[in-house]
């Protein structure tokens, strides 16, 4: 795969850029979104619309050359029937087990177990895909609607929640209303003469929508003080997040098609003409392609030095004066309630140092215009009907249908994009059982002490640095479903129609609560009792936080094909155990491993331990590099580069798998074919081509078929249940083996 699928959008948001480890669920969305809390990269969706019934793989945009070199009219190019993994089909793309014929648990095993279910699923209106994740995640939202649409409680939070859903349900009255509220928003914006007028206008939280003034903001762990809280300032607003070809490629790809087609949608609905909007647009993105030498040379920082020192740029507060002498940031946050006097850490300064230098009457015009088409891109969801559809179709291009979701599931994603943190409340208080937690609780105990048990046996590593692995996995904080102590919404208040609510009005309510949120987590401490504001636990996924030594496993995840109460130990250890050995390697992969047990960013290797740790990398790297995630459209391999992209990820798998099979060794009669074939079944998943090529360029997991296959192959115990022999395509040499920990 070319390089630049792969430099992607590592940082599509903030979010993804703080869960430095994070494993995310599919995001049932019907188009990405654009809020100060964007959808995950763990899996970024938009949506796209395919005739079922014919069983057709649809793409709403053809694929050019740039993006896939070649398409392969075979499963398996000719040229490379002896290269790694020759046999496998990306088994995840919708419609490719047609005319398909046998194929055996020894040369595919991830195909063969989940092709039935493949062959006669079919992918929901509004969604990119399905998938094991899809499918609970689908259940999980059916519970959420049902209270939602259900009986008023005295709740205030709940209450809050149920008027924003019925505002979102009501179509008439946000057809009649139109572009009307909005528009009193953006032609204040555009009514702006110079930079002192501007500076009022987003000092004004009445009249600024985007809430900050124009920088991506977050409140997070200091990497050197992980006991306590830092303002974040990561770089300023961008459309690409951290990929600078997003502005550097003469042609619009599918991430600006999509945004240039929503917000000069809306532009037209507010009086612009086409070639206004266009103009307008295009003055947006130039304004931002200042940006972009920065975001390179920082995506280079990234992987040359780690995501953590790359990031972790402390600034004073005099500091601060010396980087921003035009845009007045001190007084800006200090309106806002977030105090800038200590120590504030700055992902990216010179993009921001390069905005400094942007904020001036020269360049009103293009501030105005850049404001302007965020204003438009957060508030999307949130205008009439046409507007959504409209959205919609915008996003085919990313993933192949342009329909949007069920009114329902629409309502309920918008509300979650936006302010996820009450529907997971909700979620937990009223959805879910907590005998749930107990059990996963004692899984999750069960596991850490089989993972010292492996960290004891780790020959390669001396005894120094073995101690203080252990010492780290004993003091990880376990946050298992949902915390204990939850945060408060009581301030987002959203009246119901008929006492004069409007979506803007709720849209304004959730930003002003965000904001509080993160000058009060200032004050807070992470010794554990509160969860980080970045784990959504009614979603699907689970996330390992290195600057937290903690892992968060969702209470969505435990269920569907993850965890039942009533399966026997083999389903459990396939299922939701799989997720849970994963997150705790996340605390040794390359990067978790930076970090030591209170979540500092400190070194507790001794060198020739790193160096040996860094070989074992390498090996899989290179494994990695040569194989083909999608031949059925294209025959470029990860590369070397694609390999870096998704090694984290995959050294979590390996480790988790290691964790397993050592636990399994000590049952007595230990089913392992239910075992593997669990793991197969988590990892089932059926995505439109132009969704597979997206999740390929955006995502930092493997594709879905690969984290079956290749943890799997790796161990005798796969070799020997399935009697898998040397020219088998599941075979893997003893010495070609890439065991990481």
């Amino acid at each position: 795969m070319k390089k630049k699928l792969f430099t992607g959008i590592m940082a599509w948001t903030l979010t993804a850029s703080l869960v430095l480890s994070g494993c995310g669920s599919e995001n049932t969305a019907g188009s990405p979104t654009t809020t100060e809390q964007t959808a995950k990269p763990a899996e970024t969706t938009a949506a796209a619309e395919a005739e079922a019934e014919d069983n057709e793989v649809s793409s709403a945009t053809d694929m050019t050359e740039d993006d896939t070199a070649a398409v392969s009219e075979t499963a398996v190019p000719a040229d490379n029937e002896k290269r790694t993994g020759a046999a496998w089909i990306d088994s995840g793309l919708y419609g490719t087990f047609e005319g398909m014929g046998e194929i055996r648990p020894q040369d595919d095993f991830a195909a063969y177990v989940n092709r039935e279910w493949a062959e006669s699923v079919q992918i929901p209106q509004g969604q990119s895909n399905i998938s094991s994740r899809v499918e609970h995640d689908l259940e999980n939202s059916e519970l959420k609607i049902a209270l939602l649409k259900g009986e008023k409680k005295d709740d205030e939070e709940l209450t809050a929640a149920q008027n924003f859903f019925a505002l979102l349900l009501d179509w008439d009255m946000r057809n009649e209303a139109g572009y009307s509220e909005l528009k009193t928003y953006t032609d204040t914006i555009m009514a702006i003469s110079d930079i002192d007028e501007l500076t009022e206008f987003l000092s004004d939280s009445d009249k600024n929508l985007y809430g900050y003034p124009m920088i991506e903001t977050t409140v997070m762990s200091d990497s050197k003080d992980a006991m306590s809280n830092v303002v974040c300032l990561a770089y300023p607003a961008l459309m690409s997040g951290m990929d600078d070809s997003f502005y550097t490629d003469e042609e619009d790809g599918p991430m600006r098609q999509y945004f240039r087609g929503i917000s000069e949608y809306m532009m037209t609905r507010l009086g612009y003409t086409e070639a206004e909007a266009k103009e307008i647009f295009d003055r947006s993105v130039g304004f931002e392609s200042n940006f972009a030498p920065a975001i390179a040379e920082f995506q280079k920082r990234i992987i040359t030095e780690g995501a953590g020192p790359a990031r972790y740029n402390p600034y004073t507060s005099e500091e601060l004066d010396e980087l921003f002498t035009n845009v007045p940031v001190k007084d800006f946050y200090n309106k806002l309630g977030i105090s800038l006097d200590g120590k504030v850490v700055l992902f990216n300064p010179k993009a921001l140092e390069i905005y400094d230098g942007l904020y001036t009457n020269e360049h009103i015009e293009e501030l105005k215009s850049w404001i302007l088409v965020w204003t438009l891109l957060k508030t999307s969801d949130f205008i009439d009907r046409e507007t959504c559809e409209a959205g919609a179709k915008a996003a085919a291009p990313l993933t192949g249908t342009d329909a949007m979701l069920p009114d329902d599931q629409y309502a309920l994603k918008a509300i979650y994009d936006l302010i996820p943190g009450i529907i997971d409340k909700l979620y937990a208080e009223y959805c879910f059982d907590p005998e749930v937690k107990t059990q996963v609780t004692e899984l999750t105990n069960m596991i850490i002490s089989g993972y010292r048990d492996m960290l004891n046996e780790e020959d390669w590593l001396s005894d120094t640095t073995k101690a203080a692995a252990i010492e780290k996995l004993d003091n990880i904080k376990v946050h298992v479903c949902y915390p204990d102590n939850m945060p408060d919404f009581t301030d987002v208040k959203v009246p119901a129609k008929e006492d004069g609510g409007t979506l803007l009005q709720a849209y304004k309510s959730v930003i002003s609560h965000l904001i509080k949120a993160n000058g009060q987590k200032l004050l807070q401490k992470n010794d554990g009792t509160y969860w980080n504001t970045e784990i959504q636990y009614s979603e699907l996924g689970a996330a390992y936080m290195p600057n937290e030594n903690s892992i968060n496993i969702n209470a969505a995840i435990c269920g569907g094909d993850y965890f039942d109460a009533s399966w026997p130990i083999e389903k459990k250890l396939g299922g939701v155990c799989m997720v849970i050995g994963h997150e705790i390697t996340h605390a040794f992969d390359t990067e978790g491993s930076e970090y030591d047990k209170d979540g500092n960013y400190d070194n507790w290797w001794l060198p020739e331990d790193r160096e040996a740790f860094e070989q074992r990398v390498d090996k899989l790297i290179a494994y990695y590099s040569d194989l083909l995630p999608v031949p059925q459209l294209t025959d470029q391999p990860y590369g070397e580069d694609g390999a870096h992209y998704v090694s984290v990820e995959a050294i979590a798998d390996l480790g988790s798998m290691k964790c397993l099979l050592s636990i399994a060794k000590d049952i007595e009669g230990f089913d392992y074919d239910m075992f593997f074939t669990q793991i197969a079944t988590i990892q089932k998943n059926a995505r439109y081509d132009a969704a597979e090529m997206q999740y390929l360029a955006t995502d930092n997991h493997p594709i879905e078929c690969y984290r079956c296959n290749i943890p799997v192959q790796n161990y005798d115990e796969f070799i020997d249940t399935y009697g898998v022999k040397e020219g088998d395509g599941m075979y893997l040499a003893p010495e070609d083996r890439i065991i990481v920990w």
